[in-house]
């Protein structure tokens, strides 16, 4: 697609700043809604082609695989394109592109060079990632002294991350003075407009009691307010407090279950996802009674093509439900819908793979049949097909981003 809209823009007239703004307003609102699709057709426009902004929207639709197969080798070159036209956005999304090299090879070097660029803009954001990996070394020897100046700057302007993370420097003595009382300010600051990460720090100093008097009740709510967010340090720390009886009275199933939301809180591993996903049922179908046997109708509809027949009987098969089970019927039924369309049918083939049940376990085939599900709209594919991306190298996810492009033709 990239090509064809190079060669298409060859010939077109830039639009007007005024009018082209507006276009850019307009498809940044119709992403906000969902209508991924729509918002690609406009900001497709040749006379878009040198708008930076307009090239940054692109390059997170592929991103992130908002109405288009996701491919990160487009995203990238919409980004680097609205670079050079001066995007800030597009300069942040290739420095953190380049520190984490999943999209592209990692070069801490460039990564840095982008941040830099991002964050001279002014923006909040963009300062406190580039304040991270002057923190963190990205590009060279960390650097908290540098790092806590730009977090400053970003904390200067109400962003919640920079105030917490220039409140750990302050309390660590790193990059700055040792400040308890600062770095008190910050977390209390950030608290209170709901940042979960100072909420836990706030809670924690108050259990120790060096740098205030111990507060034990006044840690329990910070705890639980963080807590309820899915922060993973504060679901730790409660479960503590409810194993212990500092600050509420003591309950151990409440402190397991914690310990367990805490551990499924750790980032959405591929393991922890899918033990989470499961094999889930399509709500939008009626539910079956499973113990039925087959009925000739549903068998007679497979036969004749019926996608929907097709996955109900192909779970029969599986599962031998109503049926005896035969596993290679109920693959090639599963197939057959997904290949038919199917956005379920696609995810279960792609929850299959990536579980190896059924299947043999395939981290390229399952890359490929989440992203078809995740274009359906299938809840939760998308999630499934981005920490799939996280455990495949680099050449191994151009070939299943490329393999899902060739898939979406051949079904045209």
């Amino acid at each position: 697609m990239l090509l064809s809209l190079t060669l298409a823009a060859g010939t077109a007239q830039a639009q007007p700043a005024a009018d082209a703004d507006e276009a850019v307003a307009r498809a940044a609102s119709t992403i906000e809604q969902g209508y991924y699709g729509d918002a690609l057709q406009q900001l497709a426009s040749p006379g878009l082609r040198d708008v930076a902004e307009a090239q940054a929207l692109l390059g997170d639709l592929y991103l992130r695989g908002l109405g288009v197969p996701q491919n990160f080798g487009t995203a990238m070159d919409y980004y680097r394109r609205a670079a050079g036209l001066g995007s800030a956005a597009a300069q942040n999304a290739l420095g953190r592109a380049y520190a984490e090299g999943q999209a592209i090879p990692r070069d801490a070097q460039r990564a840095f060079e982008y941040l830099t660029e991002a964050a001279m803009s002014g923006v909040p954001g963009y300062q406190s990632d580039l304040a991270r990996a002057l923190e963190t070394g990205v590009g060279g020897e960390p650097r908290p002294d540098e790092a806590a100046s730009w977090y400053q700057r970003a904390a200067e302007q109400g962003d919640l991350d920079a105030m917490t993370s220039l409140g750990v420097l302050y309390l660590e003595g790193r990059g700055v003075e040792r400040d308890a009382d600062r770095a008190i300010e910050l977390f209390a600051q950030a608290s209170e407009a709901g940042d979960a990460r100072a909420q836990n720090n706030l809670g924690l100093i108050y259990v120790r009691g060096e740098d205030v008097e111990r507060d034990y009740d006044l840690a329990f709510e910070l705890f639980s307010v963080a807590a309820e967010q899915g922060q993973r340090e504060a679901l730790t720390n409660l479960s503590v407090m409810y194993a212990s009886g500092f600050g509420v009275d003591v309950d151990e199933a409440q402190s397991v279950r914690l310990l367990e939301q805490a551990r499924r809180a750790r980032g959405l591993t591929l393991s922890t996802l899918l033990e989470q996903v499961g094999f889930p049922y399509d709500a939008r179908l009626a539910e079956q009674d499973w113990s039925l046997p087959l009925s000739p109708a549903n068998e007679q509809a497979a036969r004749g093509g019926d996608p929907v027949a097709l996955y109900l009987t192909a779970l029969r098969y599986l599962n031998g439900a109503g049926v005896r089970q035969d596993i290679p019927v109920g693959v090639e039924r599963m197939q057959r819908a997904a290949d038919l369309g199917m956005g379920t049918a696609q995810f279960m083939l792609g929850l299959m793979y990536a579980h190896g049940r059924n299947l043999p376990q395939d981290y390229g085939h399952a890359y490929v049949w989440t992203s078809r599900a995740a274009l359906a709209a299938v809840p939760g594919a998308a999630e499934v097909r981005d920490a799939l991306a996280a455990e495949m190298g680099a050449a191994q996810l151009r070939q299943a981003q490329q393999r899902v492009a060739a898939s979406l033709d051949r079904a045209q």
